[in-house]
């Protein structure tokens, strides 16, 4: 297991797992894919998808749809661990309707650093630079 990887509670309708997220993306239309990882004493396995691609709507690069399955409880965790922000409406697919985030690809970077670096790099998604402090300019005796 990687040393690294961060590992946070997720709370949901049948108690709370430690989970780890992976990035990736969809084989179709190269959407964002979030999936999630359950460890426990077993060791690490699939808990969920955190999102689904829904190929007939239209989504920004750092956009995805939220799995209708437990999506209540995963729009909490979004929401608690700053993921992304929920945008203000939903689609309806089938059955099934999905709210939508904007997620925080930063923030993602650091449960995956990997996983968004092939993701940005896949959509020409430039690297945030760290902010340079400006220099207070000192006066100049003439």
């Amino acid at each position: 297991m990687d040393e690294n990887l961060k590992i946070i509670p997720f709370k949901w309708e049948l108690g709370e797992e430690k989970v780890s997220l992976h990035i990736g993306e969809y084989q179709y239309d190269d959407r964002l894919y979030i999936g999630i990882t359950s460890h426990g004493e077993d060791g690490p396995e699939p808990f969920a998808d955190m999102t689904v691609n829904l190929p007939a709507f239209s989504l920004e690069p750092n956009e995805a749809f939220i799995n209708g399955d437990i999506s209540r409880d995963l729009l909490a965790f979004i929401k608690e661990n700053k993921l992304g922000k929920v945008l203000p409406y939903t689609v309806k697919q089938g059955f099934g309707k999905y709210s939508v985030v904007a997620f925080d690809l930063e923030k993602l970077k650091e449960f995956d650093p990997k996983g968004i670096a092939e993701f940005k790099k896949s959509h020409d998604i430039p690297d945030k630079q760290p902010r340079k402090q400006k220099q207070k300019s000192k006066g100049i005796d003439r």
